[in-house]
């Protein structure tokens, strides 16, 4: 996503009920404002979160809001799922409690002009990345995928200038997510052709979910269950009413009021996770498994140690 100027914390307080103060809970997004979470402040908009009054931060930095949730700084923080697993193999006492996208965004992002049509069209080109062990593991799988080795391709890590690198045919494909770049690039005139992780070898991912430390869910179930129900009512809220949800996200960010946004929240529509649902585990075995295999982790964990189904309403 876009850096954007505004960094700051965003507070937006829920009234609560006469005579009582409502606890409080700190919520970190996991980037700077952007569609993906129109649900949140649809959530906020509706008075969805119901006896809690919901603090809505935004990061400064974005490898932070994982660290600050285990450290008990925030609540609860976005993040995605990949890296909670990576936090946990650093040691970090994460627990997600719910998801906010429900499928995966990521993927290989290339240009028709460039002459690419398949994937395994990049064999002897050059693959941009940003982060690393992670991305590197990701776009080898992908290329394995179509019989293109290790050593048929180039990574070469451009930093966060991976558009601009893409753009400037100083790489041939970039990771990127498909409700982003890939509209990023329509816009300035150019064909996308992007290939999804998940079509080329990667795992399912629940792109991003809610995390919180181990001692603030054993300590505040209460307000957890309230903020998933609450999350949970505003995605089905923003599905049932797409327009008066995003409504009120531009409401709270007039200045994300333009095309591309209006795009990306179109294409992130259908991505949400159906009733904040995290607790698929298979979905977190394959996750993990593919992690320890390629070196990314190296511890394994149960699956009731990563995540936890008490928060969400029964199926």
């Amino acid at each position: 996503m876009r850096r954007r100027a505004l960094v700051a914390a965003l507070l937006i307080a829920l009234l609560a009920p006469p005579g009582a103060a409502a606890p409080a809970v700190r919520f970190m997004l996991d980037f700077l404002p952007n569609p993906n979470h129109v649900p949140i402040y649809a959530a906020l908009a509706q008075g969805l979160f119901e006896g809690i009054e919901v603090e809505v931060l935004v990061p400064g930095d974005p490898s932070a809001p994982a660290r600050l949730a285990a450290a008990g700084a925030v609540d609860v923080a976005l993040t995605p799922q990949i890296n909670h697993l990576i936090a946990r193999d650093e040691g970090l006492p994460l627990v997600a409690i719910a998801a906010l996208i429900g499928s995966p965004l990521g993927g290989l992002l290339s240009l028709r002009s460039a002459g690419m049509a398949d994937l395994a069209d990049l064999r002897g080109k050059r693959v941009g990345y940003s982060l690393e062990p992670l991305e590197p593991a990701l776009w080898r799988t992908m290329l394995a995928s179509v019989g293109v080795g290790t050593g048929e391709v180039e990574l070469v890590n451009v930093g966060l200038s991976t558009l601009p690198a893409l753009l400037g045919r100083h790489v041939d494909a970039i990771g990127a997510f498909r409700n982003f770049e890939l509209i990023q690039v329509a816009l300035l005139g150019e064909e996308p052709v992007f290939f999804p992780q998940e079509g080329y070898g990667v795992p399912w991912t629940y792109e991003l979910v809610l995390v919180a430390s181990a001692d603030t869910v054993e300590t505040r179930g209460n307000d957890l269950r309230a903020l998933v129900d609450g999350l949970a009512a505003g995605i089905a809220f923003t599905r049932a009413h797409p327009e008066e949800a995003f409504a009120a996200f531009l409401r709270a960010w007039p200045e994300l009021d333009d095309e591309l946004d209006r795009q990306a929240y179109a294409a992130t529509l259908p991505l949400y996770a159906d009733g904040a649902r995290q607790d698929d585990p298979s979905v977190w075995e394959a996750l993990q498994a593919y992690l320890l295999e390629n070196e990314v982790t190296v511890h394994a964990f149960p699956p009731e140690a990563l995540y936890t189904d008490r928060f969400l309403a029964s199926q």
